[in-house]
């Protein structure tokens, strides 16, 4: 016959499994925000990276094209800081918008 203490431990872990389990089951969770709350933040986007660089120097430029949210932005390596530093941006859909002479 097993020792008091082997049962009251068997007990206590299936007293906690079956809070766990409680807990899992009874509350949904959800990757997604439901269809009628209203947004919250940026969409999410779909992105295209274009390394280069500037001619006639070694500066390394990365374009970055947010094509869901039609903006682009321009990260230059600054190799004091060793990390890339934004160094342009511009809103596409705002330029599409705008009336221009040519």
């Amino acid at each position: 016959m097993p020792s008091r203490r082997l049962q009251n431990l068997v007990a206590l872990n299936l007293a906690l499994a079956g809070g766990l389990a409680a807990l899992w089951l009874s509350s949904p969770v959800k990757a997604q925000p439901e269809s009628n709350s209203p947004p919250t933040g940026r969409g999410r986007g779909e992105y295209l990276m274009i390394g280069s660089t500037v001619p006639g120097s070694n500066v390394s430029l990365i374009q970055v094209l947010d094509v869901s949210n039609q903006e682009l932005i321009t990260l230059k390596w600054d190799q004091g800081r060793r990390a890339y530093v934004v160094s342009g941006y511009r809103s596409l859909g705002g330029d599409r918008n705008q009336k221009g002479e040519r």
